[in-house]
């Protein structure tokens, strides 16, 4: 989907006017010298990235400072959740896209039309507008792209007598890749089950393979049921992937980033599923590994003939807003419009090697990595992200429950009734009301 378009410059001008009347006014925006902006990261794309975000925005706005709070991606809740009870602290924050974001839009200044002209270079999917509909409340702004891919260690293939030009296409083919990896010494898939990982990165590839995207918005407003058979068949899949051993044993204790990414990066496994943009993309693995070792691949058809099954989950990255307390909101609203824009878009290009959602972005600036040009030819089929549409309660249950199943202290039936439990718990899902 893309942003509408806003057609006059007067209508640009009303509806900034009227986010900050909305918002309580300009405050600090109003004192002499630069405004001291507070922006709560993770710093996605690296730390060279962000000194490059601050030095670049800082040259052309000297009105603003930014202050950047930099929070490991797996502590961010602990740190954000404070702020919001409270309703004090930075000015900017972060929050992936989707349900992760509304779950917490309480926190965040709605943009109105204004969410329109800022986005009108962007390819989107509305994800950071309340149901995925650019007509409802829109609370930030995103600048990259991002998804999941199945990386691989060429090397590691070939090891076990596998031909690394010709990864495995279906689940079938995979289960054989994996007992091949494992006779070899190796581990199949590195995996890490705490967190949001398995919600984001694992859950949709799956989800693929037995749900529509009528499916997939009936798990964002919760009229699919946990107990429907597809949900109770992708966690049966889920489960698979630990129960049959293709996964390292200690995946239940750690997390995907750093710890299961790392057994990837130090060649002790086959395959890893995580993301296009980011710190665990194929640039990261490139430099790891070798480039001409690093394949990327879709995940393993389950049911090769479902519709989406031969789809890219696809989503905006980090979604910037502009918080209600923020007493610097003409700041703020500058700073995330800038985040859109094409200068940043090649930033996130240069320094970060992620993938941009801005289309002006030069094409002369995309790297030239095989395997960052595997990601081009994946992406151009894109469908919904069913990840994002997890609420903070369903990822939560998501990933305890495979843990448990990974255990042995969990059926399959009782990990789908928590499922059902975490949905009806859910405060930004109406279960089809």
């Amino acid at each position: 989907m893309f942003r509408r378009r806003l057609t006059g410059v007067l209508a640009a001008g009303v509806a900034t006017a009227a986010l900050l009347a909305a918002c309580g006014g300009g405050g600090d925006d109003a004192a002499d010298g630069p405004v001291t902006l507070k922006v709560l990261t993770w710093e996605p794309g690296g730390t060279e990235y962000w000194q490059q975000v601050k030095s670049t925005f800082e040259a052309s706005h000297q009105d603003i400072k930014l202050d950047l709070q930099s929070v490991p991606f797996d502590k961010y809740p602990e740190v954000q959740g404070p702020y919001i009870t409270s309703q004090s602290g930075p000015d900017v924050m972060a929050n992936n896209a989707g349900l992760e974001l509304f779950d917490r839009r309480g926190a965040y200044t709605p943009l109105g039309d204004k969410a329109a002209e800022i986005n009108k270079d962007l390819v989107t999917y509305s994800g950071a507008c309340e149901e995925f509909d650019t007509s409802k409340p829109c609370y930030g702004v995103p600048f990259s792209y991002q998804g999941n891919v199945l990386y691989y260690n060429k090397d590691v293939l070939t090891a076990a007598g596998l031909d690394p030009e010709n990864p495995p296409a279906t689940w079938d083919e995979f289960g054989a890749a994996c007992d091949a990896v494992k006779k070899a010494g190796k581990t199949c898939l590195a995996l890490g089950l705490s967190g949001t990982f398995p919600a984001y990165w694992d859950f949709p590839e799956i989800a693929r393979n037995y749900l529509t995207e009528d499916d997939i918005r009936g798990v964002l407003n919760g009229t699919l049921s946990w107990k429907d058979p597809k949900l109770v068949q992708v966690l049966e899949k889920l489960a698979e992937i630990t129960t049959k051993g293709w996964a390292n044993k200690n995946a239940p204790s750690i997390t995907m980033l750093p710890d299961g990414a790392d057994i990837f990066q130090r060649g002790d496994a086959a395959f890893a599923g995580t993301i296009i943009s980011d710190a665990v993309n194929w640039e990261a693995f490139g430099k790891a590994l070798g480039d001409d070792k690093l394949g990327v691949t879709r995940w393993p058809a389950i049911n090769p003939s479902a519709p989406l099954a031969g789809k890219f989950s696809g989503i905006e990255g980090a979604v910037y807003g502009v918080t209600k307390w923020s007493e610097k909101k003409e700041a703020g609203l500058k700073f995330i419009t800038w985040l859109a824009g094409k200068e940043n878009g090649e930033l996130w290009v240069k320094y970060a090697k992620g993938q941009p959602l801005n289309k002006n972005v030069d094409p002369a600036l995309l790297p030239e990595s095989p395997a960052f040009k595997k990601i081009q030819e994946l992406i151009a089929e894109p469908t919904l992200h069913a990840g994002v549409m997890l609420s903070g309660p369903e990822a939560d249950a998501l990933a305890r429950g495979w843990q448990q199943v990974t255990l042995g202290q969990l059926t399959v039936d009782k990990w789908a009734d928590q499922m059902q439990q975490a949905l009806e718990r859910s405060p930004t899902k109406k279960q089809g009301n």
